[in-house]
């Protein structure tokens, strides 16, 4: 697997880069300056004063090699191109600024959602209190009582909780119907990370005798689903979870569960 290089890494060899185009830039300038000169030389006329003026160069316009090199050495020549190079440097230093203001930009953002999904609140029925529901089915008022637990970091305020209860006829897989008794908790619950709070959802009403039996017989139990609204910084979410109860215990009902 190949290894991320590092940035001081990538400025050491730029660096280098520059250099080296520098100096071979001032190699060229040099070189090219010779050549032209000697070129210029060459065409200087040997003639003896007092002649006619003709159309070639002198030995004074030679004086000045540069004068005859190509435009692009002056715009990276050494030292006439250091405002070339100026620029090629400021723009190599603010390309490397933006590269680790967004790299930065990016490890904060990184750092602030895994800050929020670790601490924000997770709610779910965790336990389900089998002792309180065989009481429950001797009289005449059934009801479910179940834990919500919080293993998130922060406390869960103000939390909404929907609830839908019936008792169903048959096997699993069990399947909510139309009669299923609706409530709403009459006030918000609050949540705390480690502290489980304790819940209870009525069937208001007593099961029937063939109800008992089915249960007894496995061949009915009584379904709840629970649905809990709650904010985690600023935004709504919503945990959903379904179970079938019989007095020796709970199961999931997993197409009625969801988590946000």
């Amino acid at each position: 697997m190949l290894k991320k290089i590092p940035v001081s890494m990538k400025l050491a060899v730029g660096a280098i880069l520059v250099v080296s185009a520098i100096v071979f830039a001032t190699y060229e300038d040099h070189r090219a300056a010779d050549k032209y000169q000697r070129i210029c030389q060459q065409q200087v006329p040997k003639i003896s004063p007092g002649a006619g003026e003709q159309d070639v160069p002198s030995a004074k316009e030679c004086d000045d090699p540069k004068d005859y090199m190509p435009w692009w050495y002056k715009l990276v020549a050494w030292p006439e191109g250091i405002g070339g190079w100026a620029l090629i440097a400021t723009g190599f230093v603010i390309a490397w600024q933006s590269y680790e203001t967004r790299k930065a930009a990016e490890n904060a953002g990184k750092q602030l959602a895994f800050q929020k999904e670790t601490l924000r609140p997770r709610l779910k029925i965790t336990k389900f209190r089998n002792d309180t529901f065989t009481e429950a089915m001797k009289g005449d008022w059934v009801f479910v009582y179940m834990d919500i637990s919080n293993s998130g970091g922060l406390p869960a305020y103000g939390v909404i909780a929907d609830t839908w209860i019936e008792f169903v006829h048959g096997v699993p897989p069990y399947k909510f119907s139309p009669l299923a008794k609706y409530t709403r908790a009459d006030y918000p619950l609050n949540i705390h990370a480690g502290t489980p709070s304790g819940f209870f959802i009525p069937l208001h009403r007593k099961l029937t005798e063939e109800e008992r039996r089915n249960m007894g017989g496995a061949l009915g139990a009584i379904c709840f689903r629970v649905k809990l609204t709650y904010r985690a910084f600023g935004e709504e979410v919503h945990t959903d979870d379904a179970y079938m109860v019989r007095p020796e215990g709970m199961e999931a009902i997993g197409e009625y569960s969801s988590e946000t």
